[in-house]
């Protein structure tokens, strides 16, 4: 059995410690994703060309967030709020239309049929 001065202790100390690190939640991302795209340029490019092309064709309408680069010199970008999900076919025909991708598409998952 503990002793009294111990339960004290274990009371006043490490029991507010240990229900302060449980009780915290985890933070929310900050912007939160609608849709990933694949596109590629017309021409090789690097990230920050890719990021102006498509922030210039989708103006307000959507973020775009860089996420990483693909083989054959593909990209997938992010687009986040203030776009919403019934915006995102729009906002692709928006990126094919300017005539700087060869190639934009959802980044999705396939399924053999």
């Amino acid at each position: 059995m503990l002793s009294r001065s111990l339960q004290a202790w274990l009371f006043a100390f490490a029991l507010p410690a240990i229900a302060a690190c449980a009780a915290a939640p985890p933070a929310p991302e900050a912007t939160p994703i609608v849709a990933a795209v694949i596109v590629k340029a017309r021409e090789p490019a690097t990230a920050e060309t890719i990021v102006r092309s498509a922030q210039a064709a989708l103006g307000r309408d959507a973020g775009v967030r860089y996420v990483r680069p693909l083989a054959g010199d593909a990209h997938i970008l992010h687009l986040t709020g203030p776009a919403t999900r019934e915006q995102v076919p729009g906002l692709v025909e928006r990126l094919r239309a300017t005539g700087a991708f060869q190639y934009v598409e959802l980044d999705s998952m396939m399924k053999i049929q």
